[in-house]
């Protein structure tokens, strides 16, 4: 039987090839696609959007959570994960399509395989899904009284907590998690480069400080930028140390520093610091972490003196030294008289808040007037006064299973790179819990989605490090093949 060369026509009518058979529907989707800018340039924007995030998803998903991470933060400036596409009268973020995508993917595959997938049984999920039902629950109590900003806040708070679920089985394939963290050191690569670029052309951020300083970059991009550093030092660092690792670390730690962000630089610090005390050789690895970031800060001051920068040098140790001045800090005075006001405000309902899209008002002392504009810079805060203690409590005991399962699996594997990926991701973790007690996060698109993406990652990687620890102690108890040391496998860029 003779065979029809790809590409050619058959002589009795066969079918073309199969890129011609492509050629007429993507000819009509760029004929709509035109027909719709003419018509509504913002939805053909939308509809571009969704046919590459479907693309991607057909790859692999977990280059659509990379792709939505780096639109969020590097558009972060640009408020561009604000940036909505109206569909009667609903509005569509740019991360309810990754929830969208996500969820209708995974039932698509179980569907093809022929189950339904299940619903996870271990305790941190469940703890998630009791949060996820209380926020419903918060909803319908405040939709009739707040109506589209109840479900605006609803999203933020709670909606995109189900990332966390749909993530997981999108995330257990190592090569899924590896692309993903490829994604989050470019995007804050990003970021750090925009920040010098700010810094070199007088491109300041906001107001200034209350240091009488400018910021080069917001907190939470200061936030991403640690993320990234973090995830350098796990996953390069504690396994080799070529060249460009040192320079994309100076890159991290500029922005860090040019953001000026001082609940950002607290969390790192933690966080730095719950990942060195939770190693099995926290002595050794204080040296080993201290002497690149201490080099790294010197060169950074060292340039930035040489190159006529000074004054900037000058301005970051001005804001460091603020720390001692904290109880009669500007910042930390009006900080602590809105938290005083909103606790006050907040007695009235404090087990089930104000309601989802209830609006923080108070008396402004300075300006003699009502002020309802001012976000309370704490995200416990703020959950407890959209809706209450009971949201806040099952919160917290969300971030502390997640961090307790991490260093634990961390501990079960001592002295392997593994170690080390996990202790960076208990980081990222701690960092963003503690700057969360001083900063806007839990009211942020873009630092909202960091906490259930993050979260994910560091569930899948603890349960495959500790899979890998019982096999491995199986096959040993069995007298088969010897424990083998467990390796980073996602973990390692």
């Amino acid at each position: 039987m003779s065979t029809i060369p790809q590409g050619t026509w058959a002589a009795d009518g066969a079918q073309p090839a199969p890129w011609k058979r492509m050629l007429p529907p993507v000819l009509l989707t760029a004929a709509l696609i035109g027909a719709v800018t003419a018509w509504e340039p913002v939805i053909a924007a939308g509809v571009i959007a969704a046919l590459v995030l479907v693309c991607l998803a057909l790859f692999d998903l977990s280059l659509v959570i990379g792709a939505v991470l780096l639109f969020d933060m590097l558009g972060e400036p640009y408020d561009l994960a604000y940036q909505s596409l109206s569909l009667g009268g609903l509005n569509i973020y740019a991360n309810d399509a990754l929830v969208i995508i996500l969820a209708g993917a995974l039932l698509l595959r179980g569907l093809h395989r022929g189950a339904l997938p299940r619903l996870p049984r271990d305790m941190v999920s469940i703890v998630l899904m009791i949060f996820f039902t209380y926020g419903l629950l918060s909803l319908a109590l405040s939709f009739p009284s707040y109506g589209n900003a109840a479900i605006t806040a609803f999203r933020v708070r709670f909606l995109y907590g189900l990332l966390f679920l749909l993530c997981i089985p999108v995330l257990r394939d190592p090569a899924s998690r590896k692309r993903l963290l490829i994604a989050l050191l470019i995007g804050a690569l990003g970021i750090g480069l925009l920040g010098i670029h700010n810094a070199l052309t007088g491109s300041y951020v906001g107001g200034r400080t209350s240091s009488y300083t400018y910021r080069y970059l917001s907190s939470l991009q200061a936030l991403v930028l640690f993320f990234g550093l973090s995830l350098l030092i796990g996953t390069v660092w504690s396994r080799r140390r070529p060249t460009w690792s040192f320079l994309l670390g100076a890159i991290y730690i500029a922005g860090i520093l040019l953001s000026q962000a001082r609940s950002i630089w607290l969390g790192a610090f933690f966080g730095l610091m719950t990942a060195v005390f939770g190693s099995s050789n926290w002595r050794r690895n204080i040296v080993r972490l201290a002497l690149p970031i201490v080099a790294l800060l010197a060169l950074l001051i060292a340039l930035g003196t040489v190159s006529g920068l000074g004054g900037l040098t000058e301005d970051i140790v001005s804001r460091a030294a603020s720390f001692a001045e904290a109880p009669e800090d500007l910042t930390t005075v009006w900080r602590l008289f809105v938290w005083g006001e909103a606790f006050g405000q907040l007695r009235a309902s404090p087990i089930l808040g104000l309601g989802l899209g209830h609006r923080f008002v108070f008396w402004d002392i300075m300006h003699n007037t009502w002020e309802d504009s001012r976000q309370l810079h704490n995200a416990y805060l703020e959950l407890a006064y959209a809706s209450g203690f009971i949201a806040v409590g099952l919160f917290v005991l969300f971030q502390l299973l997640v961090l307790i399962r991490v260093l634990r699996a961390a501990r079960r594997n001592a002295g392997t790179p593994t170690e080390a990926t996990l202790l960076a991701l208990a980081s990222c973790q701690v960092c963003l819990a503690a700057a969360a007690f001083a900063n806007v996060t839990g009211a942020s698109m873009v630092s909202t989605i960091y906490v259930w993406v993050l979260s994910a990652v560091s569930m899948v990687e603890a349960r495959e490090a500790e899979k890998r620890v019982d096999q491995g102690a199986a096959s040993g108890a069995t007298g088969g093949p010897g424990h083998a040391a467990p390796t980073a496998g996602s973990g390692q860029v």
